[in-house]
């Protein structure tokens, strides 16, 4: 899966393990791609505390410290201590998935109401999900911003820009901006010249789509399909050997791989690219200037006068 430009930003910015966790993503996967971004690890126990955690601090259990703000629980506890406040037991339950799908559908106070917690709670739990102020008061549209509509899925882009996807998506169908999928393949001209010149469940690994959207695709631009599995004809199995197995691959609509199988099968020798001389063409040597023999031949002059040299012929129009 492609890293956004909003979880990129997340790098650095907190353990691997918990940003790992943060992004649904495996530590070592966090680890490599801030390690190709060259951005230095943070070290817990070691970040200065900003003021929006210290306010934390003291108002939530320590674990909870710990999981919003990205520093240990001992920190926290630390911290905690360090400040002269009281321990605060956990009195609140932990969210479950269906709590976490209604902070992308309604403001802080109806979820607060829904599942009888504080709004703190909700807005902290918000925060900390990286969801912003999703309902509050949004900016008009920027053109950076209307630029990134149909880039990419709907709710990633709205995970980008903080807004809602219903907002994003309301936007985009009044621009007329059709929509990035992540299952429908968006075709280039490279892709389509393909079609046809491999076996479809070849070409749909090679650009990442599905068979069935290959097939579509080719049936759509009238491309007729290689089957490997079609039978010989005599006429095809004639040729073998004739020709390059690359020339007849193309001409049968068949693999390269599978033209050279069914030649080697027939016992048929590969077509060489080197040509040989005949008792004829040598006989021709020395009868007339190379020039000329060589186009007679259709040789190369490189090629006519080696082989005059080589069977100790002279340079003469006539032979002696």
């Amino acid at each position: 899966m492609e890293w956004t430009v909003a979880e990129m930003q997340l790098l650095g910015k907190m353990p691997d393990k918990e940003a790992a966790r943060r992004l649904g993503r495996s530590v070592p996967s966090v680890r490599t791609k801030r390690q190709k971004l060259r951005i230095s690890s943070t070290t817990p126990w070691l970040r200065p505390w900003t003021r929006e955690e210290l306010r934390l601090v003291g108002k939530l259990p320590d674990a909870e410290v710990a999981q919003f703000t990205g520093h240990s629980e001992h920190a926290a506890a630390s911290k905690r201590r360090e400040l002269g406040l009281p321990k605060l037991e956990p009195k609140c339950r932990p969210w479950t998935k269906g709590e976490d799908a209604l902070l992308k559908r309604f403001p802080n106070h109806v979820v607060a109401r829904r599942t009888k917690r504080s709004v703190f709670g909700v807005r902290n739990r918000r925060s900390f999900l990286g969801l912003g102020d999703l309902f509050g008061r949004r900016p008009k549209w920027t053109r950076a911003e209307e630029r990134l509509l149909g880039t990419a899925p709907d709710d990633e882009i709205a995970r980008q820009l903080r807004r809602t996807q219903a907002a994003i998506q309301r936007r985009r169908v009044g621009l007329g901006i059709p929509v990035k999928s992540r299952t429908r393949h968006h075709w280039t001209r490279g892709e389509d010249a393909l079609l046809g010149t491999m076996p479809d469940k070849e070409l749909a690994a090679r650009i990442g789509a599905t068979l069935s959207a290959v097939r579509s695709r080719r049936d759509v631009k009238g491309v007729r399909a290689i089957n490997p599995c079609v039978k010989w004809t005599t006429a095809e199995e004639k040729l073998l050997g004739i020709k390059p197995d690359a020339v007849l691959a193309r001409k049968f609509r068949r693999t390269v791989l599978g033209v050279t199988l069914k030649r080697r099968a027939l016992g048929i020798p590969a077509k060489s690219k080197i040509r040989h001389w005949t008792p004829e063409e040598i006989s021709i040597l020395g009868t007339m200037s190379d020039p000329k023999a060589a186009r007679k031949l259709n040789r190369s002059l490189s090629s006519v006068e080696h082989k005059r040299r080589k069977s100790g012929i002279g340079s003469g129009f006539n032979r002696h």
